[in-house]
């Protein structure tokens, strides 16, 4: 789930783009988790070797909430041929998912992109277990993706809520952000970013859809 900051910034962009005169369909998310799985069995393929390698040479301390793997982590080749089948797999039936959009769009074109958190939280606190559930698909699939300012944390609109406070929690990752937004002071001011996602090899596209997105705040917050 969202805090609520980052819950108004994906409220302020859909309000902003649909007063712009564009088309927005919810995207599917059922999948999701599956990625992020295949994701970090990739991350943690060498048992961490070579953040360790990288650390002894540098002299750095490990960061706390990083994501480093651990020798029971480590795959064979073989393990990792069939990682990389699971990955390809996932690529095919998450670029038919997009195409099938096209069902729901009134354009009857898929969606072009995919405007997505970046992360919860507005901001990591220090020692916040590491989360990639919104940005990690965009590195698994090798997405095109744009990330732009949207809100500030306000004092008064980001306040925690009864419903905020009754949300289930699905996760380790939920309940850490759950535990992590005691309301906005922690966070004041700090910008909230969202992502702006394309296909692959889509840069261009990405980079003028953050532009739109943009545009159509600007507008917003204009005429409101």
């Amino acid at each position: 789930h969202l805090s609520p900051p980052v819950q108004r910034a994906i409220d302020t962009a859909v309000a902003a783009v649909r007063n712009a005169g564009h088309d927005v369909v919810e995207w599917d998310t059922s999948d999701q988790v599956e990625g992020i799985e295949i994701l970090l069995k990739m991350y943690f393929a060498d048992g961490g070797k070579d953040i360790k390698t990288a650390l002894n040479i540098s002299g750095e301390p490990l960061q706390p909430g990083v994501f480093t793997g651990s020798k029971e982590d480590e795959l064979s080749a073989y393990e990792n041929w069939q990682l990389n089948l699971a990955r390809t797999t996932y690529a095919i039936k998450y670029l038919a998912k997009w195409n099938k959009t096209r069902e729901i769009t009134s354009t009857g074109c898929p969606v072009d992109g995919i405007i997505s958190p970046v992360l919860a939280l507005p901001a990591y606190p220090t020692g916040f277990m590491f989360s990639v559930g919104y940005t990690g698909i965009c590195n698994l699939l090798q997405l095109s993706s744009v990330v732009l300012p949207v809100i500030r944390v306000d004092q008064n609109l980001d306040q925690i809520t009864d419903e905020y406070r009754c949300i289930e929690v699905a996760n380790i990752f939920d309940q850490a952000t759950k535990n992590a937004y005691k309301g906005p002071e922690t966070f004041e001011n700090i910008i909230v970013g969202l992502q702006v996602s394309c296909r692959r090899l889509e840069d261009e596209k990405a980079i003028g859809m953050a532009m739109v997105l943009e545009h159509a705040l600007q507008s917003y917050r204009s005429n409101t």
